[in-house]
C-alpha cells in the first residue's frame, strides 16, 4: 500500500513515512520526565531540553478525568495528533482471519486474543499452571499493575488450546504455553506472534494488528453489556 492510501478490506489508512505524531509526543514526554525526575534530586543538567507549555500545565493541574478536556496551545516541538477511532474486526473478517492461520497453535493463539482481550505481553506470558479449564479463564500478569489476574475466555478458544496441547504436548506448570514450532521449542516472542498475523494479512490483503484484536474484544464486550442492559 502506498503512503496515505486506505486498505479496501479493513478501512485502515496506511502508515506514513517517519514517526507518527503520537510517537514523537510520547518520546518528548519520556525525555522531559527523565530530566524532571533527576532535577528533583539535584542531579544532571538543570535545564530541561523539552519546552513545556505553562498554560497547559495550569489547566491540567488537579483536573478530574470526568471533566471535558480543556483547550490549550501546544508546547514547542509537540505534534498535533489526530483523534483516531479504535478499529475492530467485523465478525465475518475475524472468522476469515482465523481460517487463514497455518497451524493449530496459531488458531488457538488468535482465538484467545479475540476472546480474552489480553495484551500481547500478557497472553504470551501465560504458563501451564495458569490455564483454568474449569472456570474457562486464564491468569495473566497485568501489564499495568503487574498483578496476577484472571481473564475469561471462550469454550471454542479453550478447545483449540487443548488441540494445540495434544499436538505439541502439555506444558509443565512453570512453562510458557506458547512455543516455537521449528527446531528446539522455545517461548514465542512478541515479534514472532506479530509475524503470524502478518502472514495472514499477506494472504488476505488485510492489515490487522495485534492491537486491533484487543479493540475487537473490548467492542464485543461493550456491545454485549449494552444488549444485556436493554
Amino acid at each position: 500500500m502506498s503512503e496515505g492510501s486506505v486498505n479496501h478490506r479493513t478501512g485502515k489508512r496506511a502508515l506514513g513515512s517517519g514517526y507518527a505524531p503520537a510517537t514523537i509526543n510520547h518520546t518528548l514526554s519520556v525525555l522531559s520526565s527523565f530530566y524532571i525526575f533527576h532535577a528533583q534530586f539535584g542531579r544532571g543538567p538543570v535545564a530541561n531540553p523539552v519546552p513545556a507549555s505553562s498554560t497547559r500545565r495550569a489547566r491540567m493541574a488537579h483536573r478530574s478525568p470526568l471533566e471535558p478536556r480543556p483547550q490549550h496551545r501546544r508546547a514547542p516541538l509537540r505534534q498535533k495528533s489526530a483523534e483516531l477511532v479504535p478499529r475492530s474486526i467485523p465478525d465475518d473478517l475475524a472468522a476469515e482471519l482465523l481460517a487463514a492461520m497455518r497451524s493449530t497453535r496459531d488458531r488457538a493463539l488468535l482465538a484467545l486474543f479475540l476472546s480474552t482481550g489480553a495484551r500481547a505481553s500478557e497472553l504470551l506470558g501465560v504458563t501451564g499452571d495458569r490455564v483454568d479449564w474449569t472456570r474457562q479463564q486464564l491468569w495473566v500478569i497485568s501489564k499495568g499493575t503487574r498483578a496476577l489476574q484472571p481473564v475469561p475466555t471462550s469454550p471454542e478458544a479453550l478447545r483449540l488450546l487443548a488441540a494445540y496441547f495434544d499436538e505439541r504436548g502439555t506444558p509443565a506448570a512453570e512453562e510458557v504455553i506458547w512455543r516455537t514450532l521449528r527446531g528446539q521449542p522455545r517461548p514465542l516472542s512478541y515479534f514472532a506472534a506479530r509475524r503470524v498475523l502478518q502472514r495472514a494479512n499477506d494472504l488476505l490483503g488485510t492489515d490487522w494488528t495485534l492491537h486491533d484484536l484487543r479493540h475487537t474484544t473490548i467492542e464485543r464486550m461493550t456491545a454485549e453489556s449494552h444488549a444485556g442492559a436493554g
